[in-house]
This record gives C-alpha cells, structure tokens and sequence, in this order.
C-alpha cells in the first residue's frame, strides 16, 4: 500500500525518520509549512478533470456532468493520503489572515470558513483513502454539558464530519498495571458529537487499526474511505498510521495485562496473659 504523509507538524517521528517511513509506506513524507506550499504540493500530484457520464433513469439517458480528481501521472499509484494534522494545516491559514500584532478582523472568519470547507471538498473527492487527524479540546456548552471537539478555530469545527466516511475519537484505556491501550470511539454521544461509523459495522469502540476501518467499507462497497480522526497529543492518532499496512498488524491473541494478586498469611501467637494475636503478612 502506497501513502502520501503531509506531515505538518513533526509528528511523524512516532513512526520513525522520514527513510524509515519511505520504506515502509513506499512513498516520501512532505512536510510544507504554509497553508500556500500544502495547496501547491497536492496542486502538482493531482488535477481536477470535468467529466460527462451517461446515467439510466428508468427509460430515460440522463447526462451528468462530475467534478473528479485525479493524479496527473497516471503511473504514479498512491492508495492513501493523510494529513497529519488538519488543526495544524488550518492554523497555517488562519496566521496568514492576522494583521501585525496577530489579530483577525471580523470578515476574515467568514473567509476563514469558506477556505476550509473548500480544502475539505478538496481532499475528500482525492481518489483511495483519505485520512485526516484533527487535535481535540474540550468545549462546554450552555447547558452545562461537555463536548470533545476539533481544535480548529472558527464554525468549520461545527460540521466538519459531513465531509467524512468514519469520524473516530481516541480515547485512552488505563488498565490497573500501569499499561495503557488506545482505542477509537466510533458511536455519536453527547460527548463525541462528531463520532460516526457509515457503514454501521464498527463496534462502539475498536482497537486502533485501519484494517478495521477499511475492511468494513469494503463491505459496503465504499470507493476508498474518508476518515477523520479526533483526539488529544499522544493517544495514538499518528501511530495507528503503521497498522494502514497489514504487514504490521499483529496477528496474535491479545490478552489483558496481568495483575499481581497479594497472598496474605495471618500467624496466631499468645501472650503471657493467654489472649490470641494475630500477626498478618502480605506478600506480591
């Protein structure tokens, strides 16, 4: 499987160096650092195409015409794109709409919106798989209930899962030993108001492997999959990437950390008096 990391924040050093992660995802890393360089990188590999299709409605012929995009070199195979972090790449833009001492004016939300809903589009018309991680923040609402929501500024935040197949939010298990297990919630609550599963496969929560994820859209006959992922720094957002390839998927039988359990052994001893104490001893 070939991937495209747009790596926007350095993220991807939980995978290793950039040679490691060639090696093992078949492609380069891209690390552009402005909103500009993002739009003219992804410019150069893929181009829109406006094409006329013939569709049966009923007896009738019905021309539509579709807005596809698709990768200017047609040798060039590319099977999945993730953006690593579309927080970050929105905060690109967002600095470039501030004035000298990092204030926006008033209209430049509006406009901050509409760049973001259009890369959005953008992204999620690409060909494959697409996957884009999001930082989270915690927001609460009026009536005093709390929502875990993208950290993106502006209302793109409000309805960015419209764009998207699977919206998952990581969420950390922590288990008695100390050990800890990542997993994604896939099931809309009031606190994971953006979480949805389209093809209505997904158990509530999953282990974090996209293996999971794309062979429940294969199921539903999905072309390719677009997956946002939502959650805060270190809860596996970028390490999940590693399970896109199979060949690193673990096979085996997972079983729960072992917890030590404590023998306790009570002795009985007297006194001079006659009465019984106990002495007790608590080995791990």
């Amino acid at each position: 499987m070939n991937i495209l990391l747009f790596d926007l924040e350095n993220g991807s050093k939980s995978l290793g160096n950039h040679t490691h992660i060639q090696k093992e995802f078949g492609l380069p890393v891209l690390s552009p650092t402005t909103f500009d360089q993002f739009n003219n990188t992804i410019g150069q590999i893929y181009e829109i195409v406006n094409e006329e299709v013939d569709v049966k409605v009923g007896n009738l012929t019905v021309k539509e015409h579709r807005t596809v995009v698709k990768s200017k070199d047609p040798q060039l195979t590319i099977d999945a794109i993730v953006v690593d972090t579309f927080s970050e790449l929105s905060k690109k833009f967002q600095r470039s709409l501030c004035d000298n001492e990092g204030m926006m004016k008033l209209n430049s939300w509006g406009k901050l919106k509409n760049k973001l809903d259009r890369v959005l589009e953008y992204i999620t018309r690409l060909p494959g798989v697409v996957i884009c991680n999001c930082h989270a923040k915690m927001s609460t609402m009026d009536n005093g209930e709390s929502k875990m929501l993208p950290y993106i500024d502006g209302s793109t935040k409000e309805d960015i899962s419209k764009w998207f197949d699977f919206v998952l939010y990581t969420k950390t298990i922590n288990y008695p030993s100390g050990e800890n297990k990542y997993v994604w919630h896939t099931g809309h609550t009031s606190m994971y108001d953006h979480a949805k599963d389209r093809t209505q496969l997904l158990d509530r929560e999953i282990d974090q492997n996209y293996q999971t994820v794309l062979k429940a859209a294969n199921e539903r006959g999905f072309e390719g999959a677009k997956i946002l992922v939502i959650g805060s720094p270190g809860t596996g957002k970028t390490l999940a990437l590693r399970t896109l390839n199979s060949t690193n998927v673990e096979t085996k039988k997972t079983s729960k950390p072992k917890v030590k359990t404590k023998a306790t052994t009570v002795e009985v001893t007297t006194n001079g008096a006659g009465t019984e104490i106990p002495t007790t001893t608590t080995t791990v």
